[in-house]
């Protein structure tokens, strides 16, 4: 394990620990321009959008995911390539001497770890995604040449604030003076990150028409998403036609997003309301019927989400999933007034009835859902 020994669960508050890592290291992130990508759903998909985009524009690219599906090294990718997890170990083990005493939390590490990747490899533009909200995030350490942040609801309101103008005011934060600003966001959250933007002199941009080139997924919110990305591509000096973003949008593979394998069994990880009303609008539009297999954290609108999903799946099997966050007994019970539905030993007990019925499988409900039914299908070799 390349952070074996570190708490991935510890979370501290503040840019302290990650100023003075980077000051250590020489700054390795301002070897590069690079993209900083917040926003409560559509992170990771407009970060890989905006990385095919660059590739096929001829730029060579770093990318950083969070959280990982089934590897730690998803987290990292070079040249939209998945990195040697043997090449990040050595990196560690080359900077931990220098670090030690700073204490970084798991995901300040990641952070550091891909800034000195990329400078490694050459890299002409990285691409950092922000982990939980922005103002007191890792990432929010480096320096953007632009910032984008994609739709905002109501996600994380323990750490984040219980409103959207909360939210998207924490978000606001990873603008930086003199720089774009790029944002889907509408309504309320939309006036908040223009007021911060104008506050601090950043050039603010907001993109209010979906990507029509051909590639773009038929859930509207990924039409957004790739219009940011097309957007801050060209920010970043790319200049791509139509049939260079199509062939990237239909080229970009993120895993656990509307994630196919086999004929039956599709993967999401939508985790809170806004991202599973985004899914059941593409299973609707491509036909799906099927049954549903769900598991969610305690913390989340599961009773919207259910809700959502006994729409469009004919039976859904619940269950707890691998995480002290998860839902219980209590919960899986309070909510099968709101459909067809089967209260399972373990998401592995789930899955395996929801092959056993006829139709087509969805997987959804949290990261920890689709991790444990990737390694299934794509580890142990189920039959999908």
């Amino acid at each position: 394990m390349v952070l074996s020994g570190i708490d991935q669960h510890r979370w501290v508050l503040g840019l302290e620990r990650m100023d003075r890592a980077l000051s250590v290291l020489g700054h390795p992130e301002r070897s590069y321009p690079h993209v900083l990508v917040a926003g409560t759903n559509g992170k990771g998909s407009t970060c890989v959008y905006l990385e095919r985009i660059l590739l096929n524009s001829g730029m060579f690219t770093g990318t950083t995911l969070s959280p990982h599906v089934s590897r730690f090294a998803e987290r990292f990718r070079i040249g939209g390539v998945e990195a040697d997890p043997h090449e990040l170990e050595t990196i560690r083990g080359e900077i931990e001497p220098m670090l030690v005493s700073i204490g970084l939390t798991y995901f300040e590490w990641c952070v550091v770890l891909a800034a000195v990747l990329f400078q490694r490899h050459g890299a002409d533009a990285g691409i950092f995604e922000v982990g939980l909200g922005g103002r007191y995030d890792a990432s929010n350490a480096l320096d953007p040449t632009i910032s984008v942040i994609t739709e905002i609801s109501l996600d994380h309101t323990d750490f984040l604030g219980a409103s959207i103008a909360d939210i998207a005011g924490e978000k606001a934060r990873i603008a930086r003076p003199g720089r774009p600003l790029l944002t889907t966001a509408t309504g309320e959250a939309l006036e908040v990150i223009r007021d911060h933007a104008r506050r601090i002199g950043a050039l603010f941009e907001a993109v209010s028409e979906p990507c029509t080139a051909p590639g773009v997924m038929e859930a509207n919110a990924q039409a957004y998403n790739a219009a940011l990305a097309v957007r801050a591509a060209r920010m970043m000096g790319a200049d791509p036609d139509e049939a260079r973003i199509g062939h990237a949008l239909r080229t970009a593979f993120l895993p656990g997003r509307i994630e196919k394998v086999g004929r039956r069994v599709i993967m999401d990880v939508a985790h809170n309301s806004s991202s599973v009303l985004v899914l059941v609008e593409h299973l609707r539009a491509k036909g799906f019927e099927g049954a549903g297999v769900v598991g969610i954290l305690a913390d989340k609108d599961y009773r919207g989400m259910v809700a959502s999903l006994g729409r469009v799946c004919s039976h859904l099997f619940i269950a707890s999933v691998g995480s002290p966050r998860s839902w219980g007994m209590r919960e899986m019970q309070s909510v099968q007034d709101l459909g067809d539905m089967t209260i399972c030993e373990s998401i592995t007990d789930a899955f395996g009835r929801a092959l056993q019925a006829d139709g087509a499988v969805v997987v959804t409900g949290s990261f920890h859902t689709v991790a444990e039914v990737r390694e299934l299908l794509i580890c142990r070799g189920w039959p999908a």
